[in-house]
């Protein structure tokens, strides 16, 4: 058995690292999913309830920047929503890139000092902590079902690279 040690907890400013460092991980984690849609994956649909598998990368892309954009400049607004304008798997993953770049640049942007400041414009008042971890717990739900779409496409995933 692996003897335990007692870890200090975080400051303030290594949280805010930790918080940065996860969203960094998980962007360049979800990479490779996007790189490995073709244009047939782009618009398969494995259910028939369900969105295709590019409408659902684009819904991430356009929560991600929806997310940090209200954050860094208090605009709650989403970006125009026109899946239909995505009709190559290049020119969504040229998208994501985009995106990307813009989101490192804005989450730059965010203090130590920010992460308690309370914004009150949603459902319930909520930390930027809280808003940021909400923004990745969403796009984590999503690459998860991108996931399971992919397997139901007789597609394999690409591998996440984990700790452990």
């Amino acid at each position: 058995m692996d003897k335990q040690k007692s870890v200090e907890l975080p400051s303030h400013s290594m949280f805010r690292k930790f918080l940065v460092d996860a969203i960094h991980r998980h962007l360049d984690g979800t990479l490779p999913f996007i790189s490995q849609m073709n244009d047939e994956l782009l618009f398969s649909e494995p259910l028939s309830n369900g969105r295709p598998l590019g409408e659902i990368v684009f819904h991430m892309l356009r929560s991600i920047e929806f997310y940090i954009r209200g954050i860094t400049e208090g605009v709650w607004e989403p970006a125009p929503y026109v899946f239909d304008s995505f009709t190559t798997s290049e020119s969504l993953l040229k998208q994501w890139h985009e995106m990307y770049t813009r989101a490192k640049t804005r989450l730059s942007l965010i203090l130590l000092s920010d992460l308690s400041r309370i914004i009150t414009s949603h459902s319930r008042p909520a930390t930027v902590a809280e808003l940021l971890q909400e923004m990745l717990e969403h796009s984590i739900h999503h690459r998860g079902q991108l996931t399971v779409y992919l397997r139901l496409l007789d597609v394999e995933p690409t591998k996440i690279e984990y700790i452990v």
